[in-house]
């Protein structure tokens, strides 16, 4: 089986997640790409525009391959139908003095965009999440020499991306921080709960792609041993929140500090997906309403101001704190080539 080094022409098995939401900097996925891992642009969030602003970013400080991250899902959302929601949330808006949130939720769907942009600005690698890009798509991809890495939570993901063309697929254990890539949803309301060693070895078993393992890996030993068991390489995204390159806030890089090994949950409170994140406050009081969690990305939409004052404000209890298992090990801020150093 090819290395993840030979795939996509870098020094380290490593691949920096795309982390989306501001948290990949261009001067964190550059970083990255210098130390000779795979940055990635966590551009699930991303205007067209925005992501053209930083991919050139990112060429600006380093002329190392790196990647661009997409949801694989129809963001593509207009309702009324959140009353009961916004109505909760908005006695959370209250106690932060901010305004009372809209009647309505609007969100567009740039993937088609994107996709032009990764194109046209020669993006070597895309990695998505959430499923698996359209055949339209992919052959586009292809006809452009992109290599494609998509996200599995079980077997049969795994499979359909080894079916639809994908190069290589990253097996994320339940171990692992921020979204579930898990493709259904409907029937796995709280993701797939595969454990990472479990997960990677039925792929290797049954995948005739390279794997990446994601999930609660912060020690070089734990990478040695996945990369013994089989693995390709391994996708680490926790670790890099405290990186100093990161655009990660300074309170929730004091919450990371703060945290132990068992203070992650996996939630749908924040974004209407179920993803692992740091417990608090916000999360608590979701659970407690009993009020049904709306899908995503309405309910994404729908708490994005509150996050935000909570960055603006310097309050992690209403902050959507993605964390994998490993997060009580991180107890410090590091440069990239620190934390690439530790690792390799």
């Amino acid at each position: 089986m090819n290395k993840l080094s030979e795939i996509m022409n870098v020094e380290i098995p490593i691949i920096q997640a795309g982390m989306a939401g501001g948290i990949t900097t261009p001067e964190l996925v550059a970083a990255v790409s210098n130390e000779g891992a795979l940055g990635t642009i966590g551009a699930g969030y991303l205007s067209a525009s925005s992501l053209k602003e930083a991919i050139r970013g990112v060429k600006s400080l380093t002329n190392k391959p790196f990647a661009v991250n997409l949801f694989a899902a129809n963001l593509e959302v207009f309702t009324e139908d959140i009353q009961e929601m916004q109505a909760f949330l908005n006695t959370i808006r209250t106690t932060l003095e901010i305004d009372s949130g809209n009647d309505l939720v609007k969100v567009n769907d740039y993937l088609q965009e994107k996709i032009y942009i990764i194109i046209q600005e020669n993006v070597p690698v895309v990695s998505t999440a959430f499923g698996s890009l359209s055949s339209v798509l992919i052959e586009r991809l292809k006809d452009n020499n992109v290599k494609l890495i998509g996200m599995a939570t079980n077997l049969n993901e795994a499979k359909q991306l080894e079916d639809a063309g994908y190069d290589l697929v990253v097996a994320q254990g339940y171990e692992a921080g921020g979204h579930r890539g898990t493709f259904d949803t409907v029937n796995n309301p709280n993701g797939s709960d595969i454990g990472l060693i479990t997960l990677v070895q039925s792929f290797i078993d049954q995948i005739n792609i390279p794997i990446v393992a994601a999930g609660g890996i912060y020690r070089k030993e734990q990478i040695d041993a996945l990369i013994q068991m089989g693995a390709a390489g391994v996708q680490l995204g926790t670790v890099f929140l405290m990186a100093k390159e990161a655009g990660t806030n300074p309170s929730y890089r004091r919450a990371i500090i703060k945290a132990e090994m068992d203070d992650t949950v996996i939630t749908r409170s924040f974004t209407g997906r179920p993803a692992r994140l740091i417990h608090n406050s916000f999360v608590q009081k979701v659970e407690e309403s009993k009020i049904e969690v709306l899908p995503f990305p309405i309910q994404n939409e729908l708490t994005k101001d509150i996050r935000a004052a909570g960055s603006e404000f310097a309050i992690a209890n209403v902050q959507a704190l993605f964390a994998g298992q490993g997060v009580g090990a991180l107890k410090k801020e590091e440069t990239v080539e620190e934390i690439i150093a530790k690792l390799t």
